[in-house]
C-alpha cells in the first residue's frame, strides 16, 4: 500500500482477508463466514484479474480490440452508470467498444476494495479507483468511486452485471472532484 492508501500489485490481494485489513474504516457487518470462498473467487476473478489485465495486457490487446477485457462482463445483462454517461441494459457491447480501446493506455490501483458476497452467486463491491496513462494520447490521472455488482453464471464465473462509476462534486462550484478526494460534508455546503 502506498502513502495515499492505493494497492496496485494484484498478489496483495491473494487472501480477502488480508484486503479487508487495507480499509480505512470498518469493514461492513454484512460479510458472511459462509460466503468468504465466494468473495475470494470475485476477487481473484474481477478485481486481482482487472488490475493484472490493465496494469499488464491491455497495452498489447489493443490491437485485438480489448478482447481480454471482455471475460470480466455479462454482456447482455450489462447496466452500466458510469462518468460517461447511462449505458442501458442490452447496449453495452457499444459503450464497450467505443471507450475501451481509448483508454487502453493505462495503469490501475486500488483503495479501499471490499467485496461482499450476499449469495454464492451474488455480491457487490465497493472501493476507490485510481487510473492514470494516456488516452488517445492525451495524459490522464484520475481516482473515482467504483461499485460494482457481480454474478457467477452457470460456468463457475463471476461476471460484472452492474457498476457505477462516479466522481464527487463540490455543490458550491457544481465542479467534478477527478482525485475523489473531497469531504463530503464540505462538498454538500451550497455558500
Amino acid at each position: 500500500m502506498d502513502n495515499n492508501g492505493f494497492v496496485k500489485n494484484a498478489d496483495e490481494y491473494k487472501d480477502i482477508g488480508k484486503a479487508l485489513q487495507f480499509l480505512h474504516m470498518s469493514p461492513t457487518k454484512y460479510h458472511n463466514p459462509d460466503l468468504v470462498k465466494e468473495e475470494q473467487e470475485v476477487m481473484d476473478q474481477l478485481y486481482r484479474g482487472w488490475l493484472h489485465y490493465w496494469n499488464h495486457e491491455s497495452r498489447a490487446d489493443y490491437a485485438n480490440g480489448m478482447q481480454g477485457a471482455r471475460r470480466f462482463y455479462d454482456f447482455a445483462d450489462m447496466l452500466s452508470y458510469d462518468m460517461f454517461g447511462n449505458t442501458i441494459r442490452g447496449s453495452f457491447k457499444e459503450h464497450f467498444e467505443s471507450i475501451f480501446p481509448y483508454w487502453n493506455d493505462g495503469n490501475m490501483e486500488y483503495k479501499d476494495i471490499e467485496v461482499t458476497a450476499l449469495s454464492k452467486e451474488h455480491a457487490f463491491s465497493t472501493m476507490i479507483q485510481h487510473t492514470w496513462g494516456t488516452a488517445g494520447g492525451v495524459p490522464f490521472d484520475t481516482a473515482f468511486r467504483r461499485t460494482g455488482i457481480a454474478r457467477k453464471n452457470e460456468n463457475g464465473e463471476w461476471k460484472w452485471i452492474h457498476e457505477h462509476l462516479s466522481f464527487p462534486t463540490d455543490m458550491k462550484t457544481q465542479k467534478a472532484d477527478f482525485t475523489a478526494s473531497l469531504n463530503p460534508l464540505e462538498a454538500t455546503k451550497m455558500a
